[in-house]
Order: structure tokens, then C-alpha cells, then sequence
């Protein structure tokens, strides 16, 4: 009975420890600048030239055929860059993320087209599933039409990951990231959110790494 009583004790105290360093962590992360240093080392420059075609990554799609808020932020930034004239071929890149839905560059291409893209100056990547995949996929593409330089658009803190993986495949790339990195920092949540993505490039970088697709 004693050291039933004990075992308690011990879970309970374990317990509220963590709990305690849960919230004492997530208070940090929403109210510190923390996640700013650990951004850092995924910070890609801005680097904004004329190139053979524009590479705008899929980040998602809801129920199969909805952009998310990040693959819409890609698509805008994408077809701004196209009306500057910064390239005159726009490249959507994405597979099927969901069974029984649209691959992820056919829909950023259907909007682009509502957008005023015409159709000819468009190609569509769909068999990928992940940025490596998008990298090997796109040099497919390209190769035939000799194109060696790509605008790239994604996130900025999926950036140099998909910049890695682009360089890997043998493109020079001109990183453009679709929204500022002020937009992460803007309030307690939006710094929250951001932690995660970093978490999960930080894992992405090692799992590529160990891959040697980076």
C-alpha cells in the first residue's frame, strides 16, 4: 500500500513537472524572440533576377482541391512574379495529397489561369510528393527545353530546404519567399505556429541529409 502511495506521489510530481515546463515553453516561444534565432540558420536572401521559367511549390490543398492559406500566398507571389516579367514560363509543381482529389499543380495552375496567365505559358508538375520529388520532377521538364535557371517560390521557411534540393537536381535558383518572415512574428500565435514550422524543416534538413538528397 505504501509503495502504491509512493508510485503516486512520484507519477504526480513527474507530471506537474511537465506540465509546468510545457507552459513555461510555450510561454517562451509566444513571448520571446526565440523563434527569430532559430530562423536564422533557414533564412534564404531574396534574390530576384530574370530566369527560364518561374517554380512556384504546391504547399497544400484542402479536401483535395482548395488551396491552403500557404499555397495561395506561393500562387500570388508566383503571378506577380510573371506580370513583372521576371520570366516567361510559370512551372506549378505538386502531386496528389489526398485520394480522389486534384493534384496540387493542376489547381495552382486552374487559378493562375483565372489570373490572367495564359495557358501556353503554363506547365503543370503533378507526380511529386515532397520537395525532393518536386526538384527531380521539374528537372524533367525542363531538361528538354534546356532551361538551367529557376525563379523559385515557396515559403520563407521552406526556402532553403527547397533551394538545397533544386541545386541538388543541378538548377540555379533565384529564391523569391512568398511572404515576409514579419508575418510569422506578428502576435503570440503567429509565433507559436511558427516554431512548429521550423521544428518540422530542422527535421526535414536532417532526414534529406541523411537521404543525400541535399
Amino acid at each position: 500500500m505504501a509503495k502504491g502511495r509512493s508510485f503516486g506521489r512520484r507519477f504526480l510530481f513527474w507530471a506537474s513537472l511537465l506540465l509546468w515546463a510545457f507552459f513555461f515553453g510555450v510561454l517562451v516561444i509566444a513571448f520571446t524572440p526565440v523563434t527569430g534565432y532559430l530562423l536564422k540558420p533557414l533564412a534564404m536572401k531574396e534574390e530576384i533576377r530574370h530566369g527560364d521559367a518561374i517554380v512556384v511549390l504546391g504547399g497544400g490543398v484542402n479536401k483535395g482541391r482548395y488551396l491552403t492559406q500557404e499555397s495561395s500566398h506561393r500562387l500570388v507571389r508566383g503571378v506577380q512574379l510573371y506580370h513583372e516579367g521576371k520570366a516567361e514560363k510559370i512551372i506549378f509543381s505538386g502531386g496528389l495529397s489526398q485520394k480522389g482529389g486534384v493534384a496540387e499543380g493542376a489547381v495552382l495552375a486552374q487559378e493562375a489561369r483565372r489570373m490572367q496567365i495564359p495557358t501556353e505559358n503554363i506547365l503543370i508538375e503533378k507526380n511529386s510528393r515532397r520537395t525532393h520529388e518536386q526538384a527531380v520532377e521539374t528537372k524533367k521538364i525542363t531538361d528538354p527545353l534546356r532551361w538551367k535557371s529557376v525563379i523559385l517560390v515557396t515559403s520563407y521557411t521552406h526556402m532553403k530546404r527547397a533551394v538545397l534540393c533544386f541545386e541538388q537536381a543541378g538548377f540555379k535558383v533565384y529564391p523569391t519567399p512568398a511572404d515576409p518572415v514579419e508575418r510569422y512574428a506578428a502576435g503570440p500565435l503567429e509565433r507559436i505556429d511558427l516554431f512548429g514550422k521550423i521544428l518540422h524543416e530542422y527535421g526535414g534538413m536532417i532526414y534529406y541529409r541523411i537521404k543525400g538528397w541535399i
